[in-house]
């Protein structure tokens, strides 16, 4: 009889033991930041709206739309749904008249949400305000992010 209640004391402290490091686990991991695997970013049906006059031409308003796509890789679990240039300078009064910068509308739909994302609306639009910078570009576009925000 004595040796039944120690299997159960001994089984006890072993699941007890693995609860203690599931939590852990679970705590060390929410901490990072890291989220449960996701689909990546739906581009598969951007509609890209360039026009074909203005200041840049068209292919390199063109690298700004794949600059934009690669910068939204964050946004997991979401679809683009448009990115269109809506014209040269930035919006706000800073930048308004600098000739390298554009400033592109991009459209989403998030069905799912992650650490990054969590405090977007599930339907949406950023403005990116973009430099043409192709000596600083790291993506190959050709351009760089100079700012970013609800649209």
């Amino acid at each position: 009889m004595s040796m039944r209640r120690g299997v159960r004391v001994g089984i006890c402290w072993v699941v007890g033991a693995l609860a203690v490091i599931a939590v852990v686990a679970f705590l060390a991991w929410r901490r990072s930041g890291l989220t449960w695997p996701q689909p990546p970013v739906d581009l598969s049906s951007v509609k890209v709206e360039v026009p074909a006059s203005g200041p840049f031409t068209s292919d390199a308003l063109h690298g700004g739309v794949r600059h934009i796509e690669h910068d939204v890789s964050f946004m997991r679990g979401c679809s683009i749904k448009a990115i269109s240039y809506v014209g040269p300078g930035s919006p706000d009064g800073e930048g308004a008249n600098d000739p390298n910068l554009a400033t592109f509308l991009m459209s989403y739909a998030c069905d799912t949400f992650n650490a990054q994302t969590m405090s977007m609306s599930p339907r949406g639009s950023y403005v990116y305000v973009l430099e043409h910078a192709p000596d600083r570009s790291s993506d190959g576009s050709g351009w760089v992010t100079h700012s970013f925000g609800n649209g």
